[in-house]
């Protein structure tokens, strides 16, 4: 039995209880359409922009905002917001740990403040197993990196002995799903030991997502070698590519659905985020995948674990062209140059296109992977943060570019090269059912909305939890209405057993409308959500969700039960 309430400062109007829907939607599903992916809506009425700028020395320190120019579509813009991170970071005061039996899905990081925030992302589904040829039909691949990730590992670990105090990494690993290596910590010592036992093994099979041509024997030969037939546009070739279409069609779903949910994680990290992935075969959208990354300023630096290419077949010379993504989904319609056999390796091209969008670098044909990890942390050793307003009839939905210019010779700028200029559309359902779904499945929390949750254990009920939630009202989208705001939140809790499985649910709608001058104090103070429940004997973990339907953001607090005390 469950007995809620929904407190503020004051009254909150219209409180109706709705059924929790749709939440359990299977991952299989989402996968097999890649449109059901959550999309990301922005109102960007301020656009703020990161960049670094480097000469030969390194980072380039002690620039000021009248050495930037900033264009939206080729027109100047005058720069509302202007900060130096480098310079901010070092007067933040630190960060205190959460007081026992609090929660909440903004990362912290300790005492100190951090000098810089990455994400490594190991990525065992993107790189492939099985170079050789399966059988004697399929001619031999160009490209090997059947052990890519394990000697990125390698790489990674000497990078993570060097590991500077004030440096914060969270590793993350991508399987079909994925799923938490070690969260956000200076610690070398957790982070070796978890890394030393990282099982780098890929787990697409080379055959299935990159085949190479089919090779047809001629009859009335002795041996093999003494004649081959390859046939290029054949039955056979059209059956492999059309197979492979849909697995990289699949693996791309997983992909995006992953890079959604460290989007979510890090939202509410102010400041610039480096985001480190050691990968290798890309075969799809690099625009798409900084699409979901630039809105949480996170810059890409795409790691190819294969290191330096070499070609492992004589014949490359005489094979034109490049593998692209339609050709490798088989929507070209024609399979002359089947993947195998592409004159650049598969996925290159998606990790250059990744970088260059979100600001990043990419790290391609070298074997000084540590090198390159090492560049990309310290690429946010000075930051700068540019903003400026744009008007309401500029909101065309369309895609803007932006170009930024440093007064200075010798340098070198990076920055994301624009942005999505949405205007405040009310999600669909299918947005909000697809975000919710995302939160739910994902390890790692969502912070778009911020929320910060007390769990204590009570006696009123028996053997109950009081869960007091203080919801930031700031990322809420409340409408102006007859002198006061107006809006709606949907909560939910969720239980689930050590395996993941859901074993209970509920949900509740909720109207808010407020004063303005409520809704001031509330921006500073939040909305807080009262709840007395009573756990499952078998829950082991907790998840509270809280969404606003106006624009499908949830924010999302993972308690572990037996963290409460």
């Amino acid at each position: 039995m469950r007995k809620e309430e929904f407190l503020t400062t004051r009254r909150i109007t219209g409180t109706v209880a709705v059924a929790l829907v749709l939440l359990l939607l299977p991952i299989s599903a989402a996968r097999q359409n890649p449109s059901q992916l959550p999309k990301i809506r922005v109102s960007t009425h301020l656009v703020q922009i990161g960049i670094i700028v480097r000469d030969k020395n390194g980072p380039v320190a002690n620039l000021t905002k009248g050495d930037f120019t900033i264009f939206d579509r080729g027109k100047p813009q005058p720069i509302s917001i202007f900060s130096a991170d480098a310079a901010a970071a070092a007067q933040q005061p630190p960060q205190q740990a959460l007081p026992q039996n609090t929660f909440s899905d903004v990362p912290h990081y300790g005492i100190t403040a951090p000098r810089s925030i990455t994400i490594v992302l190991l990525d065992n589904l993107n790189t492939l197993y099985g170079s050789s040829p399966e059988s004697q039909y399929e001619s031999t691949p160009f490209w090997l990196e059947d052990h890519a990730l394990q000697n990125a590992k390698s790489h990674l670990i000497e990078f993570i002995e060097q590991l500077a105090p004030q440096d914060r990494v969270a590793i993350y690993g991508l399987r079909h799903s994925l799923y938490v290596v070690c969260d956000f910590t200076s610690d070398r010592d957790q982070l070796l030991n978890i890394l030393k036992n990282y099982d780098a093994r890929s787990i697409t099979n080379r055959e299935v997502a990159e085949p190479g041509r089919t090779q047809i024997y001629l009859s009335g030969h002795d041996s093999i070698s003494a004649g081959i037939f390859r046939q290029g546009n054949g039955f056979e070739n059209g059956a492999s590519g059309r197979l492979a279409g849909a697995a990289n069609e699949d693996r791309g779903a997983e992909t995006m659905a992953a890079l959604q949910q460290i989007a979510a994680h890090v939202a509410n990290i102010p400041g610039r985020k480096n985001l480190v992935w050691l990968t290798a075969n890309l075969p799809f959208s690099g625009a798409e995948m900084a699409h979901v990354l630039s809105p949480a300023n996170i810059a890409v630096y795409p790691v190819d674990a294969r290191g330096l290419l070499a070609a492992g077949f004589s014949e490359q010379a005489e094979i034109g062209g490049n593998a692209d993504a339609d050709e490798v989904s088989g929507a070209a319609g024609h399979f002359d140059n089947m993947p195998a056999q592409s004159s650049r390796p598969i996925g290159i091209a998606t990790m250059e296109k990744v970088a260059e969008d979100t600001g990043g670098q990419a790290f391609v044909n070298t074997n000084d992977l540590t090198g390159a990890i090492r560049k990309a942390v310290e690429d946010s050793a000075v930051t700068y943060t540019l903003g400026f307003y744009i008007a309401p009839g500029e909101l065309d939905g369309k895609f803007h570019d932006v170009k930024v210019e440093v007064k200075g010779h010798g340098l070198t700028v990076r920055y994301p090269k624009g942005y999505f200029a949405y205007p405040d559309l009310p999600a669909t359902k299918d947005e909000n059912r697809a975000r919710l779904v995302t939160a739910a499945q994902s390890p790692i929390e969502s912070s778009s909305i911020p929320l910060t949750a007390t769990v204590d254990r009570v006696d009123q009920p028996p053997h109950s939890l009081k869960v007091v939630c203080s919801i930031d009202a700031r990322d809420l989208q409340l409408a102006q209405s007859g002198g006061g705001r107006k809006g709606a939140l949907q909560v939910y809790i969720i239980e689930q057993d050590e395996t993941g499985k859901v074993i209970l649910q509920s949900g509740k709608t909720f109207s808010l409308q407020f004063p303005e001058q409520q809704y001031a104090a509330l921006l500073q103070s939040g909305i807080l959500f009262h709840e007395f429940v009573q756990t499952q004997a078998s829950a082991t973990t907790m998840r509270i969700l809280v969404e606003d339907p106006a624009t499908s953001k949830v924010g999302s607090v993972i308690v572990p039960l037996t963290d409460v005390k």
